[in-house]
């Protein structure tokens, strides 16, 4: 995700973020030695792991002074299961044959 941001922003900067969906908080950090918004939009996602729905970011520079508040939303969930029709066992002499 490219962010389009003026926001200017230092290597030194300490930046506080967190996530937020349905007011649980998915992941939180404190770091520094970032330079745009697209490396804690990039960290934060991967901290919060699979989830689905709209979540509310907010970015803090505790250096300079600001905050932003960006809305996200994410399809990350489990992969869906591909089931294949089940197939009937065959007679092979006096056995059954399972296929899987």
């Amino acid at each position: 995700m490219k962010t389009n941001s003026n926001t200017p922003m230092s290597a030194t900067d300490k930046i506080v973020a967190q996530l937020e969906s349905n007011g649980r908080v998915l992941a939180r950090v404190s770091v520094s030695n970032i330079t745009s918004i697209d490396e804690i939009i990039g960290m934060v996602r991967a901290l919060a792991g699979k989830f689905m729905g709209l979540a509310q970011l907010t970015i803090r520079n505790q250096t300079q002074g600001w905050s932003r508040v960006i809305a996200l939303a994410s399809r990350r969930c489990a992969a869906p299961t591909y089931s294949r029709p089940a197939s009937r066992p065959a007679m092979q002499g006096r056995q059954y044959l399972i296929p899987f």
